[in-house]
C-alpha cells in the first residue's frame, strides 16, 4: 500500500492549454480518493501524471514519501483500469489475467496461483477459457480490473471505468468495486465525471473544475457544506438551485434576500459573513428542501409550475417563482418530492424552512 501526495502540481501542455493548476491533494494509505468533475477538468490528467504517462509543468508528486517526477511508469507499482477496457483479444481470460505476470518472467506456478486467485475474487473462474469478444461488458470490465491487480500494485488507478455500461450494470459493478476496494484496501484513485458514483464509492472526494481543486471532503460533508456554488450545483442530483438576489440586513443583524419581489428573512450569520456581503449574493435551496405543507417558521416562494417528471418514488417538479421573468427558461428551478406529486398545488406556495437555505457572495462562496 501507498500514501500519494500531489504537491502544487501544474501541467501545460502549451502557453494557452493548462490542465492542471497549482493542485494539492493527499491520498492516504488504503483510502479511495474520487477525482470528479465535468469533461475537461483536469481530473483524468492528474491520473494520468500520477502514472507516469504524462510529465509534469511544475510541482512534485510522491508515493510512499518519493518524489516519482522522473520515474518511469513501470517503476511505480501502479495499477491502471483504462475506460475501454484494453483486453488482448486473441488472448484468453487467463492468458489476459497472467500477461502483467508473463512479462515479468515469474514462475508458471506462481503465475497459475495467481490468477486462479484473483479470478476467484472477482468471480471470473467459470470464464478463463473465454475470449474477451464472448464476455459482456461487465465480465469484461471484472477481466481488467483482474490483470490490474494480479501484480498487486502499491496504487490502483481506475479512469472512468463504468462509462461504457449499460445503467443496470452500473449499478451492480459499482458495489463491486466499492466491496472489492474495502477487501482489498488498496490506495486507489477514481477518476469519474459522474457524481453519484463519486458520491456513492469514495471514502473522499475531489472537486475539481478548470484545473483547480474546488473541494475534498467527505461525500456527506460535499453535500451539506459545500464551499461555494460550483460544488453546491455539481454535488447532488439534482444539483443545488441557485437564485441571484439583492441583500440587506435588518435591526438584528439578520439577513433579509429579496428575490424578484419576495423576501426572505435568514437567521443571523457571524460578523465575519456579514462583512462578505454587498448588495448582491446569491442563495441556494436543495430541491429536497422545498414543501409543499406550511409548517413553523417556514417561508414561503410563490411558484408556477412548469412541469412535472413522475420517477415512481419521487416526482422532480420543475417551477418559476411567480414573479420571475416570462419565457426566461434559464431560470428554471426544481423541488423533489416523495412519491407522485399532487398537481392540485400547481398554484399554490412552496415553503422552506430558512436553515436550509444557503448563501453565497458575490463571488461565489458560501458565508
Amino acid at each position: 500500500m501507498a500514501k500519494v501526495v500531489f504537491s502544487n502540481v501544474t501541467k501545460r501542455f502549451d502557453a494557452e492549454t493548462v490542465a492542471l493548476q497549482q493542485f494539492t491533494l493527499t491520498i492516504e494509505d488504503g483510502e479511495f480518493m474520487v477525482l470528479v468533475g465535468p469533461s475537461g477538468c483536469g481530473k483524468s490528467t492528474a491520473l494520468r501524471l500520477l502514472a507516469g504517462l504524462e510529465d509534469l509543468t511544475e510541482g512534485e508528486i510522491r508515493i510512499d514519501d518519493q518524489i516519482v517526477n522522473q520515474v518511469s511508469p513501470q517503476q511505480r507499482n501502479i495499477a491502471m483500469v483504462f475506460q475501454n477496457y484494453a483486453l488482448y483479444p486473441h488472448m484468453t481470460v487467463r492468458d489476459n489475467l497472467a500477461f502483467p505476470l508473463t512479462m515479468k518472467r515469474m514462475p508458471t506456478s506462481i503465475i497459475a496461483e495467481k490468477v486462479e486467485q484473483i479470478a476467484k475474487l472477482l468471480d471470473l473462474s467459470q470464464l478463463l477459457a473465454r475470449k474477451p469478444k464472448q464476455l459482456s461488458g461487465g465480465q469484461r470490465q471484472r477481466v481488467a480490473m483482474g490483470r490490474a491487480l494480479v501484480r498487486n500494485p502499491s496504487v490502483f488507478l481506475l479512469d472512468e471505468p463504468l462509462s461504457n455500461l449499460d445503467a443496470k450494470l452500473r449499478a451492480k459493478i459499482r458495489a463491486d468495486i466499492a466491496l472489492l476496494q474495502k477487501r482489498l484496501n488498496k490506495t486507489t484513485l477514481y477518476v469519474t465525471h459522474d457524481q453519484v458514483e463519486a458520491m456513492t464509492l469514495g471514502d473522499s472526494v475531489a472537486v475539481m473544475n478548470h484545473g483547480e481543486l474546488q473541494q475534498v471532503g467527505t461525500p456527506e460533508m460535499l453535500y451539506k457544506e459545500p464551499q461555494n456554488i460550483f460544488v453546491a450545483r455539481f454535488i447532488g442530483n439534482p444539483g443545488m438551485n441557485i437564485i441571484s438576489s439583492t441583500v440587506t440586513r435588518n435591526n438584528e443583524s439578520n439577513i433579509v434576500v429579496r428575490i424578484e419581489q419576495q423576501k426572505i428573512t435568514l437567521p443571523k450569520i457571524s460578523q465575519e459573513g456579514l462583512q462578505k456581503l454587498n448588495q448582491s449574493a446569491f442563495i441556494g435551496i436543495r430541491p429536497e428542501a422545498f414543501n409543499v405543507a406550511q409548517a413553523g417558521h417556514h417561508v414561503a416562494l410563490n411558484v408556477k409550475i412548469q412541469s412535472v417528471e413522475y420517477l415512481g418514488h419521487e416526482s422532480l417538479v420543475y417551477f418559476q417563482l411567480a414573479d420571475a421573468v416570462k419565457h426566461d427558461t434559464n431560470n428554471y428551478l426544481i423541488a423533489r418530492f416523495t412519491g407522485q406529486f399532487d398537481t392540485s398545488h400547481a398554484k399554490e406556495a412552496f415553503f422552506v424552512d430558512p436553515t436550509e437555505i444557503y448563501l453565497f457572495d458575490k463571488s461565489g462562496l458560501v458565508i
